[in-house]
């Protein structure tokens, strides 16, 4: 493992600020300090840059026994707006939030079913924006970045959707037609590390620093966060847990392999388990991945034989998989996300937490807890606009290491981009 330099320790301590200062809302220096562990000393320093940039602002000041007023801070809405941006194999949806990670607006469309080009998704892409912000042209100069999830295997510092099964895409490069697009700096990602992003930010990250962020819904994945730092591995792939084999020779996944615990636990592979249990069963013609997995749940709570039994054997897989991941990593918890986790119900819920003790060894398995999380597309959506902040702070030289690295990929026959100036503070 490289060694730390001081630069990255600032950053990490940097991170830890931004983090407890937006999960947090309105905070004294002594509370981050208290929080992160940071000395008071580096805490001052480091809130300090972060208000004379504006990211952070002064929010008042509380009265202390026999001393001076204490200095209350808070992110700063005022300091710009973000886009974040989540493309999903049916549709794009654009979200607006001002600086402090508050939601302030939102534009969707719906993508025709079949493989899309980079092209056809900027256009949509840039649809959106152009009518979100035609909504707000106070906005002006005011936008400070985006951040855009697409799906499958994306790496950042290259460019380039490396695999996305459902389109076909196989190395396609992304940044030229994403920037011709969008009028503002852009960082891209896939949907599994912005929910990972996400939960360090303001879910599991707040309580644990070794944890696993499980993703259920058309695909499966994992972020790890190992000592509070989400793992991307050199090629931004770490993670794809949904492409382990669960059932050596099993049932054929869409990544070309066979057996994947995807094929066991996301949509599809919950509709094979269905179909092997009954053939012929009414919810086999439901369509829609949210519908049928919606219409599964009722169906069990209703008492119906085949419904239980897909959920019980889906627990099972899903537990076994879980296993996996916490005898190989020993996380202190799990926090089970995706939109999949909306319609879960507690008897999938409880099979899965039964099942884990079984599926772990007794040392990994002693302390650690598991958690089902709503997000159903939130967490996406955040933590984008969390890859997005972090982008600007990189560009003004105040970086975090948690974003992914910035991509490098000159197109021919043109410069450098301009007229990307970084929006400055008044005065």
């Amino acid at each position: 493992m490289a060694t730390k330099t001081s630069k990255d320790i600032r950053s990490e301590s940097r991170f830890m600020v931004l983090r407890t200062v937006y999960a947090r809302g309105t905070v004294t220096r002594a509370q981050v300090s208290a929080e992160t562990g940071l000395s008071p000393a580096t805490v001052t320093t480091l809130v300090g840059e972060l208000v004379e940039e504006g990211v952070l602002r002064e929010a008042g000041r509380i009265s202390s026994q026999g001393g001076r007023p204490t200095s209350t801070f808070q992110a700063n809405p005022a300091r710009g707006a973000l886009l974040a941006v989540d493309v999903a194999e049916t549709y794009v949806r654009v979200d607006l939030f001002d600086a402090s990670l508050v939601r302030v607006d939102q534009e969707r469309v719906d993508l025709a079913p079949g493989t899309q080009s980079i092209a056809t998704i900027a256009e949509r892409i840039g649809v959106c924006i152009t009518v979100i912000l035609a909504r707000h042209p106070e906005l002006e100069g005011e936008v400070l970045g985006a951040g855009i999830s697409l799906p499958g295997q994306v790496d950042p510092a290259r460019g380039v959707d490396v695999f996305a099964p459902n389109w076909d895409w196989h190395e396609v490069p992304l940044m030229e037609e994403l920037e011709k697009a969008v009028p503002v700096p852009v960082r891209i990602d896939n949907p599994l590390m912005a929910l990972a992003t996400g939960e360090l930010w303001f879910g599991a990250g707040r309580r644990f620093r070794h944890f696993v962020a499980v993703n259920l819904g058309t695909g499966v994945g994992a972020g790890i966060i190992v000592d509070g730092q989400l793992l991307r591995g050199p090629g931004n792939s770490a993670g794809e847990w949904g492409h382990t084999t669960l059932v050596w020779g099993g049932r054929a996944c869409r990544c070309g392999r066979s057996g994947c615990v995807e094929a066991y636990v996301g949509v599809e592979g919950i509709r094979a388990t269905v179909a092997e249990i009954d053939p012929e069963h009414e919810l086999l013609a439901v369509p829609h991945h949210r519908d049928f997995v919606e219409r599964l749940m009722r169906a069990e709570a209703a008492g119906d034989p085949t419904a239980r039994e897909a959920l019980l054997r889906t627990g099972d897989y899903l537990a076994a998989a879980v296993g996996n991941l916490v005898n190989l990593l020993n996380p202190e918890h799990v926090s089970v996300l995706g939109w999949i986790t909306r319609y879960a119900g507690w008897e999938l819920q409880e099979r899965v937490r039964e099942r884990i003790a079984q599926e772990c060894l007794p040392g990994p398995s002693a302390a650690l807890s598991i958690e089902f999380t709503e997000a159903d597309g939130e967490g996406v959506s955040l933590g984008m606009a969390v890859l997005a902040l972090e982008g600007f702070l990189e560009r003004v030289g105040l970086p975090s290491p948690s974003s992914p690295p910035t991509p490098v990929v000159p197109a021919a026959g043109r410069g450098p981009r301009t007229g990307w100036a970084v929006p400055q503070r008044e005065g």
